[in-house]
């Protein structure tokens, strides 16, 4: 592991999926050259339980690695990247040492390792994964920005998944991470405004994702919560 004394990155970490040997190697050598923080897992298997015990700013992953693992749950592993920044890495000594492939990207679309920490992972709120589980459940919600805002300013749009601490909610809208936000859901016989707090936000035309928020409850009434455990 390596840290930073630049004040503007020591907060930056990265998880790296890498099996040992050269490529990692190269890889923690430009990380550490960087001052940026980090943290090696040999498997994908192991990105669950280090992602529910750390916050991180961005993944990086070993392509070969990807091939070689026989993943117990590729799917969970494709919704957890997802939720990050990602820099697919191929290294090879004799042509050109190290390359980028942004998540989504083409082979023609290069990046550097440095382009993409900066670029992606600094202004990224680091986080980790939720432990508890999340569902696939569509509610139509009014998302709004402002709890006085006026039923037609606010953005007509769905649920892509929830969880009973939070949800994905779709929405070609800017958003900030940490900024408040509150949801009514149609589905609810209680339309009091939900209290959302912004974790996490997937920009239109940034990558091949869902544009949307990702959020925890703040505030929910009983009546709310009871209703929202029936659907769970």
């Amino acid at each position: 592991m390596a840290a930073s004394e630049d004040p503007d990155k020591v907060n930056t970490k990265i998880l790296l999926v890498a099996e040992e040997g050269e490529a990692r190697s190269a890889y923690t050598g430009v990380l550490s050259k960087l001052g940026v923080e980090y943290d090696c897992i040999a498997s994908p298997d192991e990105m669950t339980d280090t992602l529910i015990n750390g916050v991180y700013n961005g993944l990086l992953v070993d392509v070969p690695t990807m091939i070689r693992c026989e993943c117990e749950d590729k799917n969970r592993i494709t919704r957890i990247m997802e939720r990050f920044p990602v820099l697919r890495l191929m290294y090879n000594s004799r042509f050109g040492g190290i390359r980028g492939l942004a998540h989504g990207g083409t082979m023609r679309d290069n990046r550097s390792l440095s382009e993409f920490i900066q670029d992606e992972c600094i202004p990224f709120t680091p986080r980790s994964i939720r432990v508890a589980e999340r569902h696939d459940l569509v509610f139509n919600v009014l998302l709004l920005k402002d709890i006085d805002m006026e039923e037609m300013q606010a953005e007509r749009t769905v649920t892509i998944n929830v969880s009973e601490h939070g949800c994905f909610v779709y929405s070609v809208d800017q958003w900030e991470a940490a900024s408040p936000a509150w949801l009514v859901v149609n589905e609810f016989e209680d339309k009091t405004p939900i209290e959302l707090k912004v974790r996490w936000c997937s920009h239109w035309g940034k990558a091949m994702r869902l544009p949307g928020i990702g959020a925890s409850f703040e505030s929910m009434t009983t009546h709310q919560y009871v209703q929202l455990h029936s659907y769970l």
